[in-house]
């Protein structure tokens, strides 16, 4: 009667909230609701909670549960609503935990008076007030009371229902954080947790792990198969949670694959296989670890996953744990999900624009690392007009990681394609693109460079200036094609087009090019026919003659480089009079120019060049033909070393490479797939992953009696069904699961891999016969046993847990339902009241 009396409320209660804007059945205003939070509203807040009607204590509960979803400040109803914690109601209980757990933190010593409500809770029928019972004593930052949270802890980590013990997984690092010297005590909780039956608390489980103790891998030595069984069933954020830590612990615990990340193409597979083409045989996993090759066979379904950060977990698990060519368990399975993954999200019309962009930039590292995986999907990464500009970066870096003799006519069709794009970041990648193909690639190097030379008339100033300094690392490259222009010509093309090119850094980077191949061949010497100056091209002194005489309305950059040429031709004609003269007025505006940069370089230069300057002077007229400014400079004896004309000429006319930009290497240091290297810098949580390890562990440490239980021994008489069933041979049968969810002790995708099974133990001749082949199926007939749970717990109690290792899976019971019957919660009640009583003492000592 009870029960029904309950279920006749909840749903007046539901009734009443549908119909509440209905001003006909209610008789009041349509705004009348709970989120209509007026300053008269919250002040009848505090009469509803100290009302004795639980129908307005409900209310008021409600009420304060909508002003903290439109985030209003609550917290000044914290004492009222403290009180409601012992209503009998559990609607208002579960608003009141809900409510408490938003300010637990500051508010510790007024939760501290109901202290003794929230340790009964722990035995409450309800898993979720058990649940939010524990995550409330656990929020309450106050060190007296750690041993009160430390027993609530070891009394739900064996707890029937996964999700209460998914709370004391989540309760872990709370109480870690607040008492680090409780971490043995915890590890314990944390062996008990890892070994439990169900998939819903290995996400929960290991993220404690990683928050405790990271670098404890050895306590996953039991339980490493048996995790792996588990983790296609986990939830979708605790599953890239294992497979971070599983990829961690097979670097540190197992050994390398044979051509794990290799680069040689020479050693890959003439065909990267994606799919399991052809039987398998019998030797297929031959001199891979044994373990390494289960995790990478049962986390293959998880490619499938709806979760992009599966996808890119797992994707970095076979990156990095992988071996190269193999064909059932190879890199190349990684290449279709990812590529599938970035597809899906980078339409904007989804809202999935910031997922594609980080998979194609994930995409974009894997390329430029490991080219031959993507060699066959050199398609996919051409870029479109609607994807975002991040994406288009990353796709270009992709493709020019990917070009080859094979692709290089294609490539360059696109590149030329992408110059025209509005967005300037793309075209700027784009003539980069080609610049590169220009370097690398002879067949489209003529091509390429008459592409670059046409940029430099283009109206769009950024593609000019990329063109310029893209042109001078073609000029300065050593591995230019003998078919192409000489670098002379190349750069006196360049010069000719001074005058179009706005973009300092680009008119610095031509001014600096001519210094350099200003050089005339003293073979050509006699074409000149006397004219311009000896040993230097025709027509650079009219580039210096322009910078001269612009030089003030030059940028920064600029001025130091038309310096700088001056001192380069100095040292190439020191005999000219005109050069000296144009350099004696360009010294002297440099020395009161306004930039101090510029200033510096002028006197360096100057003293520099003393020595040319002396030469040249006892080599005219007797050395007679000084001017004021080298009398003012003679005059005082400044000392230091004087270069002669040889050794300044080396010092300033090096051959200097161009190398790669910072922009480039900026986050390569970082492990691929990480945020740290999306970012390019380093964020926090984030750790290398470690080197293979050059002494593995025996694969007999992670044996245990999760891969070969023992058969439950049938009793007398009728007992309770298992969850469980075992097999009656000694060796373990496989369950093959059917399609969708499959139950925690079968095997992901079917089976185990054939060589392992004579390792692991599995027979495939026979399948087990259980109650439940599903989940299904499993919570389908929970309703059916609940009566046969009761009747077996008044007789036997589940065994305590070990530290180490799980119960047998035969003590395990069936998970808990929500809904149980009148007389479950009755029983349950009686047990909890004489647990309370016979706690009570120690408690209050521990307390006081």
């Amino acid at each position: 009667m009870a029960a029904l009396n309950r279920l006749s409320q909840r749903i007046i209660e539901n009734f009443q909230e549908t119909t509440r804007d209905l001003s006909l059945l209610t008789g009041n205003n349509p705004s009348s609701t709970p989120f209509d939070l007026t300053d008269d509203r919250l002040k009848e807040i505090s009469a509803l909670l100290d009302s004795r009607i639980e129908k307005e204590r409900l209310e008021g509960m409600k009420r304060i549960i909508a002003g903290i979803s439109k985030g209003r400040d609550m917290e000044g109803f914290f004492a009222q609503v403290v009180k409601n914690v012992v209503s009998s109601s559990i609607e208002i209980r579960k608003l009141v935990y809900i409510y408490l757990l938003r300010f637990a933190s500051t508010n510790s010593d007024l939760l501290l008076l109901s202290i003794n409500t929230f340790q009964k809770d722990l035995s409450d029928p309800s898993p979720l007030i058990r649940s939010m019972s524990l995550r409330v004593l656990t929020s309450i930052r106050v060190p007296v009371i750690q041993g009160i949270v430390m027993l609530g802890l070891k009394k739900l980590v064996t707890d029937r229902n996964p999700w209460v013990r998914k709370t004391v997984a989540g309760g872990l690092a709370k109480v870690y954080e607040m008492d680090p010297t409780s971490l043995p005590q915890l590890i314990a909780l944390l062996q008990t947790l890892l070994s439990s039956p169900s998939p819903l608390t290995l996400g929960a489980t290991l993220t404690a792990f990683t928050e405790i103790c990271p670098d404890r891998l050895d306590l996953l030595h039991p339980y490493y198969r048996h995790i792996i069984k588990l983790l296609v069933d986990a939830d979708e954020w605790g599953q890239s949670v294992a497979l971070s830590v599983l990829t961690r612990y097979a670097r540190v615990m197992l050994e390398q694959p044979p051509n794990s990340g290799s680069t040689d193409t020479s050693s890959i597979h003439p065909s990267i296989q994606t799919e399991n083409g052809g039987g398998e045989s019998e030797d297929e996993f031959s001199g891979i670890d044994e373990d390494l090759a289960m995790f990478l066979h049962f986390i293959k379904p998880l490619f499938q996953s709806r979760n992009p950060a599966v996808v890119l977990a797992i994707s970095n698990a076979y990156y990095h744990l992988a071996p190269s060519s193999h064909k059932v368990i190879g890199q190349g399975l990684l290449v279709k999900p990812l590529l599938r993954l970035a597809g899906c999200s980078s339409d904007s019309r989804l809202g999935k624009e910031a997922t594609g962009a980080l998979t194609w930039e994930v995409l974009g590292s894997m390329a430029e690392q490991r080219p031959w995986l993507f060699m066959q999907c050199h398609q996919a990464f051409f870029v479109q007009t609607s994807d975002s500009p991040s994406i288009q970066r990353s796709k270009l870096r992709a493709m020019i990681a990917l070009i080859n003799k094979d692709n290089a006519q294609i490539s360059i069709r696109e590149f030329k394609y992408y110059v025209r794009f509005p967005q300037s970041s793309t075209a700027e990648e784009a003539v980069k693109a080609i610049g590169y193909m220009v370097r690398t690639q002879p067949e489209v190097a003529s091509s390429g460079l008459r592409t670059l030379m046409k940029l430099l008339k283009s109206q769009r100033d950024t593609l000019v200036a990329q063109a310029v300094i893209v042109l001078k690392s073609v000029i300065l490259s050593s591995t230019l094609s003998s078919s192409l222009a000489s670098p002379q010509k190349l750069v006196a093309k360049l010069a000719r087009q001074l005058d179009g090119i706005t973009n300092p850094k680009a008119r610095a980077s031509v001014y600096w090019l001519v210094g350099q191949f200003a050089a005339n061949d003293p073979s050509a010497e006699s074409e000149k026919k006397g004219l311009g100056w000896e040993s230097i091209e025709l027509w650079v002194p009219d580039i210096l003659r322009k910078g001269i005489k612009g030089f003030t309305n030059e940028a920064s950059q600029s001025k130091l480089q038309i310096i700088t040429l001056a001192s380069k031709l100095l040292v190439i004609a020191s005999g000219s009079s005109q050069l000296n003269l144009m350099s004696t007025y360009l010294f002297s505006l440099a020395r009161y120019d306004s930039d101090y940069d510029v200033r510096d370089r002028a006197r360096f230069l100057y003293a520099l060049l003393r020595g040319v300057r002396d030469e040249k002077v006892s080599t005219t007229n007797g050395g007679v033909a000084r001017d004021d400014q080298n009398e003012e400079d003679d005059e005082e004896d400044r000392g230091g070393v004087v270069l002669r004309r040889e050794q300044v000429k080396v010092v300033i006319l090096g051959k200097r490479e161009v190398g790669e930009s910072d922009e480039s290497r900026l986050g390569n240091d970082y492990q691929v797939g990480s945020m740290s290297r999306v970012m390019g810098k380093k964020l926090n949580g984030y750790e290398d992953l470690p080197e293979w390890t050059d002494d593995p562990t025996d694969s007999s440490l992670r044996d245990s009696e999760f891969e070969n239980p023992q058969p439950p021994t049938p009793g007398p008489g009728p007992g309770p069904v298992s969850s469980y069933p075992m097999p009656t041979s000694s060796a373990q049968n496989v369950i093959t699961p059917r399609q969708g969810v499959s139950p925690a002790t079968s095997s992901p995708a079917g089976s185990y891999p054939r060589n392992m099974k004579s390792a692991l133990g599995v027979n495939n001749a026979t399948t087990a016969k259980g109650k439940f082949r599903d989940l299904d199926s499993f919570l389908n007939s929970e309703s059916e046993s609940e009566e046969e749970e009761e009747e077996s717990e008044s007789d036997t109690s589940p065994p305590a847990p070990r530290a180490v290792t799980a119960p047998p899976r035969s003590a395990i019971v069936p998970e808990y339902d929500e809904t149980t019957s009148e007389e479950e919660e009755e029983s349950e009640e009686e047990k909890s009241e004489s647990e309370t009583e016979s706690e009570d003492d120690e408690r209050a000592a521990l307390y006081r």
